[in-house]
């Protein structure tokens, strides 16, 4: 299942499920894209801080630690201050990245929206305003056309699949999303970040499973 899911703070998300697709997933759209899931946080990425569009660093740093910062939080008590507070998480990469966004929105912010996000990176991000949030009114982005090829084949086959998609409306930082449903296994699947959302325009995604 291929989806799209524009975020809004309004609405949270818009998901639309439309086509059985495959393993490896690739896009290319008027934004860049961005893998989610729990990969390393990039030193140099952290380091630069500031000189980086600090959505995606907040993405793959809340995507991993999010969790571990509302325990802190609420087992901890009063907390001093980003250093103490960011000095709990157990790696140094994860503790220089919430040092980083910590002081951009402050502590007590920090805590806050820690709290009011609910364990949601994306909706964390666009709270602390490091993602950009356009709530979109009425039809944002639409699949337009699907293929796979081929359409059958034996085991040890390469399918090819292919979506177009119009956006007809700025989005929020959004996802793209894709999910395997096999007729003897569990699901799976995966999502790629679009961290300055859909924009109005044609893109397309692709993916390939043998």
């Amino acid at each position: 299942i291929v989806g799209f899911s524009p975020f809004r703070l309004s609405t949270m998300r818009v998901v639309a499920a439309l086509l059985c697709v495959a393993i490896l997933f690739s896009a290319a759209s008027a934004a860049p894209i961005t893998k989610l899931g729990r990969t390393k946080l990039a030193p140099k990425a952290v380091k630069k801080g500031l000189g980086l569009d600090l959505c995606p660093l907040c993405v793959q740093f809340t995507s991993q630690s999010i969790s571990e910062l509302l325990n802190i939080i609420l087992n901890a008590g009063v907390v001093g201050g980003c250093a103490e507070l960011c000095g709990m998480l157990p790696q140094k990469l994860e503790q220089e990245a919430c040092n980083l966004i910590c002081d951009i929105v402050g502590i007590d912010a920090f805590i806050h929206l820690i709290e009011k996000a609910d364990l949601d990176p994306i909706y964390f991000c666009e709270l602390t305003t490091l993602c950009p949030v356009h709530d979109c009114e009425g039809q944002c982005v639409k699949i337009t056309d699907a293929a796979v090829a081929p359409q059958s084949g034996p085991q040890g086959t390469t399918f090819k699949i292919g979506v177009a998609m119009q956006g007809f409306n700025q989005t929020s930082t959004g996802t793209i999303a894709f999910s395997v449903l096999p007729p003897d296994g569990m699901p799976f699947g995966d999502a790629e970040l679009v961290p300055k959302g859909f924009s109005p325009g044609t893109f397309q995604a692709g993916a390939q499973i043998e």
